[in-house]
């Protein structure tokens, strides 16, 4: 549940991410691990070694610091540029961390690892964007997230989904 191929939701829409010269490398699946929520990054691959994807690519990220918020944070060509076929897109294996459910980061340009049973996040009836009950979708419906171990880690990965620090 901790790996797959890494494909990014932007303008509502899924894509794959490529490597076109093996820029694809530990700072860049790092990124995608802390954005999940799922730990470090284990391990990376490029070249489909999770199944090439289908339809659009949306980005070609290079050089990576690690130190990036979102993997749309890293340098690359633009939303849809890139110099590559999806037998360029790439994957990740991340440590695990404290997640228990594939969330994505912002609405507005989603990460997920595309084996990992993908879904959306949202607080709702709170004061604020950034407070409420956690809701999540998955396959077009909205839920609330039940969890009697609940705590302050699962509450920190929510926020940092949600860009609300």
């Amino acid at each position: 549940r901790c790996e797959g191929r890494v494909e990014v939701k932007h303008e509502g829409q899924w894509g794959s991410v490529c490597s076109y010269d093996d820029s694809w490398d530990v700072h860049a699946a790092s990124v995608v691990c802390r954005q999940l929520g799922w730990g470090t990054a284990t391990r990376t691959s490029t070249y489909t070694p999770f199944g090439a994807g289908a339809g659009q690519i949306w980005l070609q990220p290079y050089f990576c610091s690690g130190t990036e918020t979102m993997l749309s944070d890293c340098p690359h060509l633009g939303w849809g540029q890139h110099f590559c076929d999806h037998e360029m897109d790439v994957g990740v294996t991340c440590s695990d961390g404290v997640q228990e459910w594939g969330l994505h980061a912002p609405p507005s340009s989603s990460v997920h690892a595309s084996d990992a049973g993908a879904v959306e996040l949202r607080l709702v009836n709170g004061s604020g964007p950034c407070e409420g009950r956690v809701e999540v979708k998955l396959r077009g419906q909205w839920g609330t997230v039940a969890d009697d171990t609940w705590n302050t880690e699962g509450a920190e990965v929510v926020c940092q989904q949600l860009g609300c620090g």
